[in-house]
């Protein structure tokens, strides 16, 4: 790397020459520039496909059911860890779906207690929240593709509430709530 960092700047230094020497030195210039930059490029493919061949042999190795991906162990719902709480009484467990950059309409009258599912129907990464109506946010975790994180309206839940996306502000729908 040293003596190629050297020519760059023996090359540099005689670039301002106006002659046929000049055409010469920026075309030397030019192709050790090209030449560090495939290096550069190659170191950082290189590194990257034996990240990628480690984490496929250690797949294979732990592919027995008994352990999970790390991805997998990151962000699981509320409902793949069982932490989900039951329904209350006289609740309704709506399901909505959120494809690439928004939330499908619904069909469903939200009421106090129902809960919402929300199952990611994209092939990206979501962080829903919701906004209350005197300003109160509540997040609805990180929400990996085919996830499903929920929402319990609130007891007293009166308004209208806005559910959008820290990672995709373009993703917003407004529930109003009465009872």
């Amino acid at each position: 790397m040293k003596p190629m960092f050297g020519r760059l700047w023996r090359v540099a230094i005689n670039a301002h020459k106006t002659d046929a020497l000049h055409t010469t030195n920026l075309l030397q210039l030019q192709f050790w520039m090209v030449t560090l930059m495939a290096a550069m490029l190659l170191i950082v493919c290189s590194t990257a496909h034996s990240a990628d061949s480690h984490d496929s042999v250690a797949h294979d190795v732990n592919n027995h059911d008994s352990k999970l991906e790390a991805s997998e162990k990151v962000y699981p719902s509320r409902a793949v860890q069982g932490l989900v709480e039951p329904l209350a009484a006289g609740a309704t467990l709506h399901k909505m779906a959120l494809s690439h950059h928004e939330l499908e309409a619904w069909s469903f009258v939200p009421k106090r207690k129902d809960r919402i599912e929300i199952e990611n129907r994209s092939n990206i990464t979501h962080a829903l929240y919701v906004t209350y109506p005197d300003g109160t946010v509540v997040n609805l975790e990180i929400q990996i593709p085919g996830d499903v994180v929920s929402w319990t309206v609130p007891d007293d839940a009166e308004g209208e509430y806005v559910f959008r996306c820290w990672i995709h502000p373009v993703i917003r729908a407004n529930m109003t709530i009465s009872e």
